[in-house]
């Protein structure tokens, strides 16, 4: 399905051919899946959102989110949307992007023509509204000349993530990719991450069921936090990816989100001595494993219902691609 949300604030925007062709750039955002993580406290009083976010540890995969920005300069200002799904939430973080560049920015007129193109499942744990606000910011930085950094630039998606609620550590990590180790709040060039870069390895994902990531944030306690601090400091000790798996289902299963779906594809991997847990937040199952052992893996979460993913594991974090 395709979805086109126009901004209507001036007039029906749509391209005609006297508008201008201005450019055209377009950028990439790896997916990511949360392990474990700790929230910032409840009395905490910094509420610069630069300085918020999430400590923990996942990691980013080559599918994700690739947008392209056609700009043109038209009497019809304003933008348009679209996306090869019509979910609410990550429609929402993308209005924020493109609106905060629209509000900040001194702008001629143009109209701005935004696609994302998402390859994995959206709502099942897999980075995707990071993804989308992260590729965005990059495009909409370069299309519009606006020069920023890349780091700010990865700062504006950091907040809208955080304003439309649907994560607090996953920009950070699509940003620099890999397996990576937050060991302090913040957005990209203000929080720490140790980053470690998996050669060989594939991660393989069986996404069953969505779940809310705003409702399971709202009920999130102090006794995650705690175990989610101390599995940073583990892994940072380890950096080692069994850990991470095995620590990463621990984490779930304190959650109370392993005995749905999840259970009995988790069980079985277990007992063929694979480590496996599942996504934050989605009833998705993942594993991470050297590609001697992806069709062993495969064929047995074949025998399970819902969507299989094999990706190679992304390193390089977002990126833009090309740019005309």
């Amino acid at each position: 399905m395709t979805y086109s949300e126009t901004n209507t604030t001036a007039g029906t925007n749509t391209t005609t051919g006297d508008d201008d062709f201005i450019a055209r750039c377009t950028a990439f955002s790896p997916g990511h899946i949360t392990g474990f993580f700790e929230k910032p406290s409840n009395n905490n009083n910094n509420r610069d959102l630069l300085f918020y976010g999430s400590k923990g540890a996942g990691f980013s995969f080559k599918k994700g989110v690739t947008t392209t920005i056609e700009l043109y300069k038209s009497k019809n200002k304003g933008y348009q949307i679209l996306l090869n799904d019509s979910l609410f939430n990550e429609l929402q973080v993308s209005k924020w992007v493109v609106q905060y560049y629209l509000d900040k920015f001194d702008l001629p007129s143009y109209f701005i023509n935004i696609k994302h193109s998402i390859d994995i499942p959206i709502g099942y744990g897999l980075g995707t509204s990071g993804a989308a606000a992260l590729s965005l910011s990059y495009a909409l930085n370069k299309a519009l000349d606006i020069g920023l950094l890349k780091e700010q630039a990865a700062q504006i998606a950091h907040i809208a993530e955080i304003q439309c609620k649907t994560g607090l550590g996953t920009v950070i990590a699509e940003f620099y990719g890999g397996l990576e180790i937050r060991t302090s709040f913040g957005a990209p060039g203000i929080g720490k991450v140790t980053k470690i870069e998996l050669n060989n390895y594939k991660a393989v994902i069986l996404c069953i069921n969505p779940i809310s990531t705003k409702q399971i944030l709202d009920n999130y306690s102090n006794n995650a936090n705690a175990l989610g601090n101390k599995m940073v400091e583990q892994l940072l000790l380890s950096k080692d990816v069994n850990s991470f798996l095995r620590m990463a289902h621990k984490f779930a299963d304190f959650l109370g989100l392993t005995k749905g779906f999840c259970e009995k594809p988790i069980q079985k991997l277990n007992s063929l001595g694979i480590d496996c847990s599942m996504a934050l937040f989605g009833q998705t199952v993942f594993t991470m494993v050297q590609d001697s052992e992806v069709s062993k893996v495969t064929s047995i979460l074949k025998e399970f219902p819902g969507t299989l993913i094999v990706s190679e594991i992304d390193n390089k974090g977002a990126l833009i691609k090309n740019y005309d």
